[in-house]
């Protein structure tokens, strides 16, 4: 995977940045597990298009959120 294109990113006014998180297959299991037992859940408050991505990243800088920004890409 390579580093988002900034130029790219400053057309839309937006931050663009890459992170990688290598999980393990065992911890995979552990989470799904939790969230088939109901002893985790997404507490997701507000679900926006992606066309809104800028709105979405202003919410959370607000703070006022209860929950996650949930993006719908399809």
């Amino acid at each position: 995977a390579q580093p988002p294109s900034q130029a790219e990113a400053e057309k839309y006014g937006v931050r663009a940045t890459m992170a990688v998180n290598e999980m393990k297959a065992e911890s995979l299991n552990a989470i799904t597990q939790l969230v088939d037992s109901g002893k985790l859940r997404a507490v997701v408050d507000t679900v926006l298009p992606l066309s809104e991505a800028r709105r979405a990243q202003e919410l959370i800088q607000t703070g006022h959120t209860r929950g996650k920004i949930a993006l719908k890409v399809i």
